[in-house]
């Protein structure tokens, strides 16, 4: 029978293990163009997501085998943190030489771990007690070389909170001032998601390490540690739900090398192949290539089953025209003077606007539904943004005007 905790344990992590299953496959489905910045939000997915799938036996299995498979999820923790600084260095236009090196603390504090289980089995298997959060919530004693074990993984893992916590703070700053510069109309949205994911973060990682901490040092701080748990798993709903709506949010400038090299940045004489380059340190777009872009763009305009589609992403548009979203909302901001939603539905507006008058009798919701719209109300807002008229009132007007003119 279990007890209240475990059961609500349970549920909470039955419930993000399920988000974040539902995260990774979100970002798997931006595609290889998306992957660069999103494989480490990826890795985060993953990571949580172990700890969840940890929580999820603690209640079932007996805690000489929960002690045991310690080793296995505790050295997750330690890539939390990397995970989202290399995500904002990715977004931030600096990409991390040799990231995989971020990780490389897995391997001893993975060794650390099994020492200290080692070394604490038998007072462990005599206490009988659940082992929850591996590691960094096992009862700590005053004495023995276990406990030393334990305090020097506790202390590591502050010092990194601290370094990468910072290092984030700096990325995300950097990524902020570029995107007000050079995206323009797109980058409220831009800040917004930001924003959020860095105080998202810091708070749910700050509060995660002084629940340990007091966990710890102090007293057992299951209820807290309940509560980090619900935060993981909304920070993973809004996450889910942000990437849903709008998922050129998550797609960031290409950083590696023979990758649409004829829109990239062309690079200086003195830089060798396999220099870094910070791809948003400069223009996105090189001005001799923008051009192509605007011929591209006007290409698929001609043709209209892309610009139609009613699942249009500006992923999808920029994939087409052969640039990164980035690259396109820069010329689409900086050239056209329009955003990727303004752009879209213009095209469609104007559309509407043909079929309005050769298809009298088809009704406004069909014509709006048939050029891309979800909704008539949307499709209404549109339209008068672009041509200053209702579709009613564009419709009769224009039709009163070509029988007059007969």
């Amino acid at each position: 029978m279990f007890e209240t905790l475990d059961l609500l344990f349970l549920i909470v992590s039955v419930l993000g293990a399920a988000q974040a299953i539902f995260l990774i496959v979100l970002l798997m489905d931006e595609g290889k163009r998306a992957f660069t910045a999103n494989r480490w939000l990826m890795v985060f997915g993953f990571s949580v997501g172990m700890s969840f799938i940890d929580d999820t036996f603690d209640p079932m299995i007996s805690p000489l085998t929960n002690l045991y498979l310690v080793p296995v999820f505790a050295p997750f923790f330690f890539a939390l943190i990397p995970s989202i600084y290399l995500y904002f260095r990715e977004i931030s236009g600096d990409p991390a030489p040799r990231p995989y090196r971020h990780f490389l603390v897995l391997l001893p504090v993975t060794a650390a771990i099994g020492l200290m289980v080692y070394l604490k089995r038998a007072r462990m298997i005599a206490n009988n007690g659940h082992i929850r959060d591996a590691g960094l919530q096992i009862e700590f004693s005053a004495t023995g070389l276990a406990d030393m074990v334990l305090l020097a993984i506790v202390i590591l893992f502050c010092v990194l909170f601290a370094v990468y916590m910072t290092g984030i703070w700096r990325c995300a700053r950097r990524y902020l001032q570029q995107a007000d510069w050079q995206l323009q109309a797109d980058s409220e949205r831009l800040r917004r998601w930001v924003t959020e994911l860095l105080v998202g973060m810091t708070v749910l990682f700050t509060v995660f390490t002084l629940t340990n901490l007091f966990d710890l040092f102090v007293s057992r701080a299951e209820w807290l540690s309940l509560g980090v748990k619900v935060g993981f798993v909304l920070v993973f709903f809004r996450m889910c739900q942000v990437i849903a709506q709008n998922p050129a949010l998550f797609v960031q400038p290409e950083t590696e090398r023979g990758v649409f090299d004829d829109l990239s940045v062309p690079h200086g004489p003195a830089q060798e192949p396999d220099d870094q380059v910070a791809p948003m340190s400069r223009a996105i777009v090189d001005i001799s290539n923008i051009e192509r872009i605007r011929t591209r763009l006007e290409r698929i305009v001609t043709d209209r089953n892309m610009m139609l589609d009613p699942l249009l992403t500006m992923p999808k548009l920029a994939n087409a025209v052969g640039v990164t979203p980035n690259q396109l909302s820069y010329v689409l901001n900086q050239h056209l003077g329009k955003s990727f939603f303004d752009f879209v539905n213009e095209v469609r507006t104007n559309e509407a606007s043909r079929l309005l008058i050769e298809e009298p009798d088809r009704t406004i919701l069909d014509i709006a539904i048939s050029v891309g719209f979800n909704s008539k109300s949307t499709f209404n807002l549109a339209f008068k943004k672009t041509t200053g008229k209702t579709p009613s009132v564009y419709r009769s007007e224009t039709l009163s005007q070509c029988s007059t003119g007969q």
